[in-house]
């Protein structure tokens, strides 16, 4: 997907509650995951759009302890982003 048509499909989802930059870089990295990664990485990503709100705010957890802060605008935003990108 050109950059162009993701960001207006971004600006369609988010309006401007979405930082475009950080959003294609999120994109460009999934593809490139998607493209050359290993297999479990690739499932990992497939599942997080299916997670239940609970285990998000696990996974959010996990992240935060890692040193990782989203919110939960953030979290749903980088599913979405992933969404796209693996066409799910």
């Amino acid at each position: 997907m050109k950059k162009k048509i993701f960001n207006d499909v971004m600006r369609d989802l988010w309006g401007d509650d979405i930082d475009l930059s950080e959003a294609w870089e999120t994109y460009s990295e999934t593809m490139m995951a998607k493209e050359m990664g290993e297999q479990m990485d690739i499932m990992l990503l497939e599942s997080l759009p299916q997670m239940s709100t609970n285990k998000r705010l696990l996974w959010r957890t996990q992240l935060s302890e890692q040193g990782i802060e989203m919110t939960p605008t953030q979290v749903d935003q980088y599913i979405s982003i992933i969404e796209l990108a693996l066409e799910i």
